[in-house]
């Protein structure tokens, strides 16, 4: 987890997670890869079988579901499987987010 991703100025990474993730907008998408919390957004990148990146701004709604699941406006994401990472740290410090937001 020692990518650089693209951060905006007043934009700093609070936790970081790699390993299987699944996305639900409307489609359902699985990914393995990191994914990142800052302070704006969940940024998720997936290099390994297919190339994405992509941003879930905090500026919908912002909750918790279940004890793997977060959602941002439309998207939920749940964390199927981690290789490096603590979710419990991720999700404290999303929860501090749902609050200060």
């Amino acid at each position: 987890m020692n990518r650089r991703i693209p951060l905006q100025q007043d934009e700093n990474v609070l936790s970081a997670l790699t390993g299987l993730f699944e996305i639900f907008d409307g489609i359902q998408n699985v990914y393995f890869g990191e994914l990142f919390l800052t302070n704006k957004r969940l940024y998720i990148v997936s290099k390994n079988l297919i190339n994405v990146e992509e941003s879930l701004w905090f500026e919908g709604e912002m909750r918790d579901i279940g004890h793997s699941a977060l959602i941002v406006g439309e998207h939920q994401i749940t964390v199927r499987w981690i290789c490096r990472g603590n979710l419990l740290t991720f999700r404290k410090m999303f929860q501090q987010l749902n609050v200060n937001v």
